[in-house]
């Protein structure tokens, strides 16, 4: 029994001794997979941090483009924007200019016709309610305003006031000065008729104010003066009723003046074109007294009293015309 006991205890021993060693190969096998797994998972949290960190760099790195981008992004909307406001800017300050260049012409313009307004009424005023000629002023003051800046109705009416005044006062002085004519005035003729012509009377009136001066001027020894004047009214009308004797007393001018040649055509011409006029010998007489001073003699004494008063022959004393047709 002892025997046979020993045997299987053995055959246990060996089982439990395999066991053993099996399980010691097992727990060395466990023990490796558990150092490999501790391995790998120590590589998995090594690669994740690496993973991680990559991650972070990633990040960092897309948040400063990103950011960069941004920036970008910004400055060249800002950049457009600032393009844009300045253009406008630019564009409103030109606006702002042109309306101010605008603006302080239309006040310019608009004080340069209140400024008108104002004279044209003082001219107005004074071409009204002064005394006399003394309303001429305002027809002086008339020349001197811009009428431009007024209106048409303002011109129309300033220009009939002068136009009414310079016939009312010109008629006025125009008389005078035939009345001083009249009576042998001829200073005062010449100052009152020369003030009618300057008021610009119509030209049919200016013939008759031409022999009215030729002749005061003739009188008055103003020769040069009265040259113009004569012959102004001789060339103007042909059939002027006292054509004949203004073309006598233009001959004594123009011999007075040194215009001998002038003078020769002159009386000649009278001669001719009036033969049957009144003055005829005393035609004669400033022919002959122009040749004789042409070929170096003196003046003739004036003529006998038996000849039709005439211009008086010599240069040097006073004419004696003949009475001035009345007109």
């Amino acid at each position: 029994m002892a025997a046979e006991t020993k045997p299987e205890q053995n055959k246990e021993l060996s089982e439990i001794r395999k066991e053993v060693i099996e399980a010691r190969n097992l727990v060395i096998k466990t023990d490796s997979l558990l150092k490999n797994l501790h391995a790998e998972v120590k590589a998995i949290g090594k690669r994740h941090e690496d993973l991680q960190k990559r991650q972070w760099i990633s990040s960092g790195v897309a948040y400063a483009i990103f950011a960069a981008l941004c920036v970008a992004g910004a400055v060249m909307v800002s950049s457009a924007k600032s393009s844009g406001a300045t253009a406008e800017r630019e564009r409103l300050e030109k606006t702002v200019a042109e309306l101010t260049t605008q603006l302080d012409k239309q006040r310019t313009e608009l004080t340069a016709t209140q400024t008108a307004q104002r004279q044209a009424t003082e001219v107005f005023r004074l071409m009204t309610n002064l005394p006399g000629d003394e309303r001429l002023k305002g027809v002086d003051e008339l020349v001197k305003l811009d009428t431009s800046k007024l209106t048409q109705l303002e011109q129309r009416a300033l220009a009939d006031k002068a136009a009414q005044l310079r016939r009312e006062i010109g008629d006025s002085a125009f008389e005078r000065g035939k009345a001083a004519f009249r009576r042998n005035d001829m200073k005062t003729a010449i100052d009152e008729i020369s003030r009618f012509v300057a008021m610009n009377p119509p030209a049919d009136q200016l013939q008759e104010t031409a022999f009215f001066l030729g002749v005061a001027y003739n009188m008055e020894k103003k020769h040069e003066q009265a040259v113009p004047q004569l012959t102004r009214y001789i060339e103007s009308d042909r059939k002027a009723k006292n054509r004949d004797y203004a073309m006598l007393l233009l001959a004594q001018s123009l011999q007075e003046t040194n215009q001998l040649e002038k003078a020769v055509q002159m009386v000649n011409d009278g001669v001719t074109q009036h033969p049957a006029s009144e003055y005829i010998p005393q035609f004669r007489g400033r022919l002959a007294t122009v040749r004789r001073l042409m070929s170096g003699g003196t003046a003739a004494a004036p003529a006998p009293a038996a000849q039709p008063a005439a211009p008086a022959a010599q240069p040097a004393a006073a004419p004696a015309p003949a009475p001035a047709p009345a007109q």
